[in-house]
């Protein structure tokens, strides 16, 4: 609570024996979120606090934005002695004012009853009750008025917790857990996950969703963990005019459904920015000669990594294209081995990497090798794991850095006893934008919208795809084949 709402609550309960009851009650009213599965809190002290004992209000941070402070100071202490004056403000600020019709009436009904109900004064109950019977006829559906009552406080989950991708899903949810805690810890309003297991099913996926949607009222569904069970929930969400993340959806198609459907994908720009960052940094000499196949994928990325490499000021010496049905790479081998690069990038699929990779330490036996995801060895034969070797993999998922890396991976070995996986990663990064963008002073579906707008890649596939940027810094993760296993790039051992 800021000082000046202290003080206004205060003179409206009426004196010293007023400001007492206040300050007691603001003491014992903080509420534990309900979210994160954090070890339950001590049990308080049975003995009394000395007299010289200072008395002290713990505040928690709140939206910057106006609106979104009332609405959570509302949410939080609703029979607060100042809520009538805070349903009041919200109901009349500029921000209500400048929703959609529906969403308009709901929020400024919901403060005013709200408000009615907070013991007002009897200027402010008139205005009060004024709004309330104005907004009598108006048809006001069930789902504007249950979202309008929590806000973006609610958050539906719908992946799969059982079955096979029962792993998936679980450590998703629990670097999203970690992320709310985070935001639980020191801001209102505390945000809560509902979960629903999609038992991996779309059609199930699809009655859970809409479940959370017309049941429970959610504004901001997050799943599912493939592309093809995602579709139904983005149709759900954008007939509803609600908000979908997507973990790990990957099809652009999805993006097609509707303006309020948001992946957490890492497309080729990133990827590619990545590899020419890492060659930049180990020489401002740095050379690259491109080895891919034709296909639209392929292309793509290869043209994602010129760009890159031309921004970073890595010279590309040369781009030999080849088919995807190639066996022989002897030729272009060689051919790119004579403009003597730094390095080698192979872009192509894991059947053209699996035959180069058998013939490269014949043809070229010093090449340094950089490449993407089709470079992974778990489905690459033997002979072309041992022609890999020592190649340094871009994959299409995110680390950490810094200090949120270690943050985030001490929280979750503290709580959860195992290292976070890749999906408990994307899991915190899809809680920090939601978090971010409340913090922000969202309260309804409309300005959620917007808000992670603003964190989209600023690239055309980025804005096609509506892929989120991280809030922290996270890039593609980096990793180098060792006896024929992808290992994390830092655990590498560093050649003799």
């Amino acid at each position: 609570m800021r000082r000046a709402d202290r003080f206004r609550a205060l003179a409206a309960t009426g004196g010293f024996v007023g400001a007492a009851a206040l300050l007691a009650s603001l003491c014992g009213g903080a509420s534990a979120p309900a979210s994160p599965p954090a070890p339950k809190a001590a049990a308080p002290a049975t003995a009394a606090p000395t007299a010289t004992a200072p008395t002290t209000i713990v505040d928690r941070h709140y939206p910057s934005n106006r609106a979104g402070e009332l609405k959570a100071r509302l949410l939080e202490r609703p029979k607060d002695s100042a809520a009538a004056a805070w349903a009041l403000e919200y109901a009349s600020s500029p921000e209500v004012a400048r929703l959609d019709p529906m969403t308009r009436a709901a929020e400024r009904a919901w403060a005013a009853r709200l408000g009615l109900a907070a013991a007002p004064t009897d200027s402010a109950r008139k205005v009060l009750q004024d709004i309330v019977d104005s907004m009598e006829n108006c048809p006001l559906d069930s789902v504007a008025i249950k979202r309008a009552a929590q806000g973006l406080t609610r958050i539906g989950i719908v992946v799969p917790l059982s079955g096979r991708y029962e792993r998936f899903g679980k450590t998703f949810v629990n670097g999203l857990r970690v992320a709310m805690e985070e935001h639980n810890r020191d801001w209102s309003p505390t945000l809560n996950l509902i979960l629903h297991d999609s038992e991996a099913d779309p059609l199930v996926g699809a009655r859970k969703s809409r479940w959370l949607l017309k049941d429970h009222g959610v504004s901001l569904l997050v799943g599912e963990i493939f592309s093809a069970n995602t579709a139904p929930l983005a149709a759900a969400t954008q007939v509803l005019g609600a908000i979908l993340i997507s973990p790990s959806a990957t099809n652009e198609r999805l993006a097609i459904l509707g303006d309020g459907v948001f992946q957490l994908h890492i497309g080729p720009a990133a990827t590619a920015a990545a590899l020419a960052r890492q060659m930049a940094g180990e020489s401002p000499h740095s050379t690259i000669a491109i080895l891919a196949a034709r296909t639209p994928d392929d292309s793509a990325q290869t043209i994602a990594v010129v760009k890159a490499c031309d921004f970073s000021a890595v010279r590309v010496l040369g781009t030999r294209w080849v088919k995807e049905e190639t066996a022989d790479f002897t030729k272009p081998l060689q051919a790119l081995k004579s403009k003597r690069p730094t390095a080698l990038v192979l872009i192509g699929p894991p059947r053209m990497v699996g035959n180069v990779g058998a013939q490269i330490r014949t043809a070229w036996p010093d090449a340094r090798i950089l490449g993407f995801q089709s470079l992974d060895p778990e489905g690459l034969n033997e002979e072309a794991r041992a022609g890999l070797e020592g190649a340094t993999i871009f994959m299409d998922d995110y680390a950490l850095e810094g200090a949120p890396r270690d943050s985030f991976q001490t929280r979750y070995i503290h709580v959860f006893r195992e290292p976070p996986t890749r999906m408990s990663v994307r899991g915190y990064l899809t809680g920090l934008a939601i978090d971010r963008a409340i913090e922000a002073g969202c309260v309804t579906a409309s300005q959620l919208r917007e808000a992670l707008r603003s964190q989209v890649y600023e690239t055309p596939e980025g804005r096609k795809l509506r892929a989120l940027r991280p809030v922290v810094p996270a890039f593609p993760e980096r990793l180098v084949i060792r006896a024929g296993k992808a290992v994390p790039f830092q655990d590498a051992p560093v050649e003799p």
